[in-house]
């Protein structure tokens, strides 16, 4: 690099929050051919600022999936990274890496934040197999840069995370995620009852090691939310008799995105989160496979204050062609951008409620992948009245199914480009 691309990328990595020397960077590089680079930096910068159910985030997933994940873009990664470092699960914000696996964190302690210097990393993905020393990594003072962090193992009790979370390096810390066997019941809720946690505005917990009853009365422990706007429990094992009592806690009252996927709540727990009142408040909802039969489906439709929810995930629930016209015939999804289909057994007489449906017009996003549509279902959703503003349709068959030329004509008529086949 020229000293001119040194200074800009230095200048990126001292203020990784700010974007004018990223685009400042992309320009330079333009300038000098590097014209794919440079797009692929503009255009993350723009995705960072709106929400995944926004047009172009729409856009983006139908025309260049790539641009949202930095995947093809394995050649900017810098070769040269400290000890404990690798690229094994790296991730692109803003156009660069923005996060590291870190492999050993002893070693990334010991002389790790050259990678500050290498990347404007904001986020450190600690690997499974090493157990890290929580409280040595809360006495690190180059902690104060890091906004995300995730954990796989540790055993976290309540000394640790009571430590940790008392850091004064810690206050930039925003999104935490604790995977498998990473933190005990206790440590949850001496997290909960911290200042920490009043600052956080993403929690994951994946699939965790102890039992749900202990997840709802750690997090109870909370109390009101704070800042925290996305909880994600993906794998809990929270079935209809824990979801009473998770979703009645003051925590979830504020959230703006919740993701519950992979939980068998089955159609009372379901029916528990449709009249808890959480809804009201919620842009994103995941409930893939949770398996919420027509009960759950129609307790949901008819819960208040669906008027701000934009992104809907009800995938791998083997929902048949009864909940999809429930919610086909739901008034409160007026509001609703992104609906994620894929998987269930939507099937022709589905399809057709999908498409005469008035209250599903606003959609940009429709995703029916593998869900036994055939051509009749095809042809109803490419002569609907009300899928104006689609701009993605997946309606990719499963490998024993196709589409005849008739039914594939008439969606690439009516979608063009926005139709995957």
């Amino acid at each position: 690099m020229t000293s001119s691309h040194d200074a800009l990328y230095r200048a990126i990595c001292a203020h990784p929050d700010e974007d004018t020397p990223r685009l400042a960077f992309a320009d330079l590089i333009e300038e000098d051919g590097d014209g794919r680079r440079a797009a692929f930096i503009r255009a993350q910068v723009a995705l960072a600022r709106v929400p995944s159910y926004d047009p172009l985030c729409v856009r983006t997933r139908q025309h260049d999936p790539d641009a949202a994940t930095g995947w093809m873009m394995t050649e900017a990664l810098p070769r040269a990274l400290p000890p404990g470092c690798s690229w094994q699960r790296f991730e692109f914000r803003r156009g660069f890496p923005w996060k590291v696996c870190v492999l050993s964190l002893a070693a990334f302690l010991d002389g790790g934040e050259a990678v500050f210097d290498t990347a404007p990393i904001q986020a450190v993905d600690v690997d499974q197999r090493d157990r890290p020393d929580l409280a040595a990594l809360a006495d690190w003072p180059h902690l104060a840069r890091l906004h995300r962090l995730h954990f796989s193992t540790g055993w976290f009790g309540a000394a640790d995370i009571g430590r940790f979370a008392e850091s004064p390096h810690a206050n930039n810390v925003t999104e935490l995620s604790f995977e498998f066997d990473s933190i005990r019941p206790e440590g949850l809720a001496a997290l909960a009852a911290s200042p920490l946690f009043g600052r956080l505005n993403a929690l994951e917990l994946n699939n965790p090691s102890f039992l749900p009853a202990l997840l709802v009365d750690a997090l109870g422990v909370a109390g009101r939310g704070g800042a925290l706007s996305r909880l994600s429990l993906p794998s809990n094992r929270v079935n209809r008799d824990d979801a009473e009592p998770l979703f009645r806690l003051p925590l979830l009252r504020e959230l703006q995105s919740l993701d519950m996927s992979d939980n068998p709540l089955a159609g009372d727990g379901v029916t528990a989160l449709a009249e808890s009142g959480i809804v009201r408040g919620l842009r994103v909802l995941n409930l893939s496979n949770t398996k919420p039969a027509v009960q759950g489906i129609k307790a949901l439709t008819e819960a208040s204050g669906l008027a701000g929810l934009r992104s809907l995930d009800l995938s791998n629930n083997g929902l048949g062609p009864t909940a999809v016209k429930a919610l086909a015939a739901c008034g409160g999804f007026r509001g609703l951008r992104v609906l994620n289909l894929s998987n269930n057994h939507v099937r022709d007489s589905g399809a057709a409620d999908l498409a005469a449906s008035r209250s599903l017009a606003g959609l940009l996003e429709l995703d029916l992948w593998g869900s036994e549509i055939g051509d009749a279902g095809a042809i109803a959703l490419a002569e609907s009245p009300h899928l104006n503003n689609l701009l993605r349709l997946d309606l990719r068959p499963r490998p024993d199914r196709e589409f005849g030329d008739t039914a594939r004509a008439a969606l690439v008529e009516r979608f063009g480009d926005r139709v995957c086949l």
